[in-house]
């Protein structure tokens, strides 16, 4: 697959340094994305995912795990998780999963990941309340890379878009790499 663009040639060289930063301390960065519900394309995102941050020269491992929460921790895959991105609907009903699986962590002992976690919000539109963690939302588009804008430039209008839980896994992981 061919690397989305990004908005400007400063952003992607903003996104370029933040890879080389987490390279260079962390090493392989070690990302799990959880979905809280089967119809989600979460093995699609992932592969987008890992893609991006491959462009970008960055070595990730990204596994999906879920919606099975005890099932996907006896299978280890909680293991050596430096960022979680969870993947849920756009909706209430999406928020509600997220803060149930929040609490769940927290009650196992995995503080850390509940408290920095992203969540990937998956719909049209936006959510009418913004969650307190980061998050980002997917439109459907994300998986092909553009938008149908009615633009000259089909991925001038999703640019931004197509790199949001991208640039947000790396601003997560240059934290990570500061600590």
């Amino acid at each position: 697959m061919k690397p989305a663009r990004t908005s400007s040639r400063a952003e992607q060289r903003r996104l370029g340094k933040a890879a080389a930063h987490v390279s260079s301390t962390l090493g392989e960065l070690g990302i799990l994305l959880f979905t809280l519900g089967g119809q989600l394309p979460h093995q699609e995102v992932a592969q987008r995912l890992g893609s991006q941050l491959e462009s970008l020269g960055l070595a990730a491992a990204v596994d999906t795990a879920g919606p099975a929460r005890v099932r996907s921790v006896m299978d280890g895959k909680f293991d050596d998780v430096d960022v979680l991105v969870v993947l849920g609907g756009s909706g209430p009903d999406g928020e509600d999963q997220l803060m149930d699986l929040v609490q769940w962590l927290l009650a196992n002992g995995r503080t850390a990941l509940a408290q920095n976690l992203v969540f990937a919000q998956w719909g049209e539109g936006r959510a009418k309340h913004q969650p307190v963690f980061n998050h980002v939302v997917l439109q459907p588009s994300y998986l092909g890379g553009e938008q149908q804008s009615g633009r000259r430039f089909p991925w001038a209008a999703s640019a931004d878009d197509s790199w949001a839980l991208a640039r947000a896994v790396l601003d997560y992981a240059v934290g990570l790499g500061a600590e």
